[in-house]
C-alpha cells in the first residue's frame, strides 16, 4: 500500500460520525435508518403495514422533539402493533419492517417508556447498534432476493455495504460540521 493512502471504511466511518452527534439527534438518525430500510424492502411490507411503520415514526420523531409521549404515539404504536404483529401458535409472528422500526424508536423514547412505567432506567440502545441491525436486514433480504442463490453471501456483504453508504452519506447530508 502507498505511504500516505487512507482507506475509508463505511462501517468504522459511521461510527466515528455518530460518536459526534448529540443523542436527539442519534434518535432521529436511527428512525431515518429504520424508514430507509422500509424503503428498501417496500416489495415485502403490506400496504396497512407499511403505513403504520411511517405513523409510527412520524410519531416517534415528534415524541422526541416534544420530550414526552404524548397520545398520537400511543395509538400509533397500538396501530403498528395491530398491524403488524399476529399470535400464531405459541409465539407472535411480526411482519417484516415492524421491529426495526421498533428498535429504532427506542433509541429516543425508551427513556420516557421507562419513566412511564414506572421502571429504572434500561439500558440504553445506541444509533450505532441500529445502524448495524439495519445493514445486517437489508443484507439478509437482498440474499433472500437473490437471483443467484450461490453468490448469496456476496449479495448480503455488498447490500450492507450499500446500506453503511447511504447512511454515512445521510449523517454527512444532515448533521452540522461537528468542529
Amino acid at each position: 500500500m502507498e505511504q500516505g493512502l487512507t482507506v475509508i471504511v463505511f462501517p468504522r466511518l459511521l461510527g466515528d460520525l455518530l460518536g459526534q452527534v448529540d443523542r436527539t439527534r442519534a434518535a432521529h438518525l436511527a428512525l431515518d435508518f429504520a424508514r430507509h430500510a422500509l424503503d428498501v424492502e417496500r416489495a415485502d411490507i403490506e400496504d396497512a403495514v407499511f403505513d403504520a411503520c411511517s405513523e409510527f415514526i412520524e410519531a416517534a420523531h415528534t415524541a422526541i422533539d416534544d420530550g414526552e409521549l404524548a397520545p398520537p404515539y400511543s395509538r400509533a404504536h397500538e396501530r403498528l402493533t395491530a398491524s403488524g404483529m399476529r399470535w400464531v401458535g405459541h409465539r407472535y409472528d411480526v411482519s417484516r419492517g415492524v421491529e426495526i422500526v421498533l428498535r429504532a424508536a427506542r433509541v429516543g423514547t425508551e427513556r420516557m417508556e421507562d419513566e412511564a412505567a414506572g421502571r429504572g432506567p434500561s439500558t440504553p440502545l445506541l444509533c450505532l447498534d441500529v445502524a448495524r441491525e439495519v445493514q445486517a436486514d437489508v443484507g439478509r433480504w437482498c440474499a433472500a432476493r437473490a437471483r443467484d442463490k450461490t453468490h448469496e453471501r456476496q449479495v448480503a456483504r455488498r447490500a450492507r455495504w450499500e446500506e453503511a453508504r447511504w447512511q454515512v452519506q445521510h449523517v454527512i447530508a444532515t448533521e452540522p460540521d461537528p468542529t
